[in-house]
């Protein structure tokens, strides 16, 4: 297991005495405040090892806030994305009936009461059955 905490430049043991002074390696000088080395840094900050630095820092998350911005602009017309009525419908139910023959099926005909409403069609039913 490895302990203390590692430069991610020249993967050199740092300090936390060290690095509670400058975010700078003392090894091979590199300045670990910069953007590339975010996870690096978000780490040191939440286990408190930097006070010089926390999340608002504008020289580590500019970009971010720049990104922000920049969405309010690109933001487009939620209508342009909607489903019009017109095209879809989700409670339409009327059954289109198909010319499909299927060649294990003789002598296949299209139902009767297909395109009929359920009731009327059950009222007929009924009404056949009780002129019997």
């Amino acid at each position: 297991m490895l302990e203390g905490i590692i430069c991610p430049v020249c993967e050199n043991t740092l300090e936390e005495i060290d690095l509670s002074d400058s975010l700078v390696c003392i090894h091979c000088r590199a300045d670990l405040k910069d953007r590339k080395y975010l996870d690096f840094l978000e780490f040191l900050m939440a286990n408190g090892i930097v006070d010089n630095l926390d999340f608002f820092d504008p020289e580590v998350y500019s970009e971010d806030v720049d990104d922000l911005d920049q969405t309010k602009e690109e933001e487009g017309d939620p209508s342009e994305f909607e489903k019009k009525k017109d095209h879809y419908n989700i409670y339409e139910n009327e059954l289109l009936p198909e010319d499909k023959t299927d060649e294990n099926i003789k002598e296949y005909s299209q139902f009767e009461g297909l395109n009929d409403e359920w009731e009327d069609f059950n009222e007929r039913d009924f009404n056949k059955s009780k002129g019997k």
